[in-house]
């Protein structure tokens, strides 16, 4: 509610935005086990920017091509040779594309970020989702992976109860206030409170698989 009232008044020029940071386990499948297949009219596999599917994202075409040049894989599925989803996954670190902070892996051996899953809006009730994260979660155990990181809003309900479904551990929380170009960071670990008063200042969080 406080994060809408300040939008209404200050006509979107204070922004209230909070997040938990949340580590998914990566479950392994028994050694050698490929992904499995989503089904016979369905497919899920790895694509790059040349791909055709890439043409329908729902994401602006500089930011797709921002992703595949920082090296982040996107794994989507189609079904009926129409896309109907995705997730990306980046290692070692993520820039926030909402407000500026920067998540570091403290382990990118065994860890991953997982961001931007998305449903197109017709395959929404069935179990697109599910095998979406059910393939990444073999392919990345397979590679080595044991957590994969990602952040929900704390405004997201639905998310929040959908991850903890997964297994999901909260690792931390973060809190920021931006009012024009300024933006004031709280977090419950390092560096706690950052403020940056250019678009070129962020704060940069480390985050620790739970133990």
């Amino acid at each position: 509610m406080l994060a809408r009232l300040l939008n209404i008044i200050s006509r979107g020029h204070i922004r209230l935005v909070r997040y938990y940071l949340v580590a998914q386990p990566i479950r392994p499948e028994s050694p050698g086990t490929p992904p499995r297949a989503a089904s016979a009219e369905s497919t899920i596999q790895f694509c790059d920017r040349d791909a055709p599917e890439v043409q329908q994202f729902p994401r602006p075409a500089h930011v797709i091509a921002q992703r595949f040049a920082k090296g982040h894989r996107c794994l989507r599925s189609t079904h009926r040779s129409r896309f109907s989803g995705y997730i990306w996954l980046a290692r070692d670190y993520y820039d926030e594309d909402e407000v500026r902070c920067r998540y570091r892996l403290a382990d990118p051996a065994s860890s991953v970020w997982d961001y931007d899953v998305y449903v197109a809006p017709e395959f929404r009730t069935g179990r697109t989702f599910a095998r979406l994260w059910q393939h990444a979660s073999q392919t990345l155990a397979q590679e080595g992976v044991q957590w994969s990181f990602s952040r929900i809003s704390a405004f997201n309900a639905e998310s929040l109860r959908a991850h903890a479904r997964l297994g999901a551990t909260p690792v931390s929380s973060v809190t920021f206030m931006q009012i024009g170009l300024v933006q004031l960071t709280i977090t419950s670990r390092f560096p706690y409170i950052h403020i940056g008063f250019t678009a070129s200042a962020l704060p940069e969080l480390t985050l620790l698989p739970p133990r």
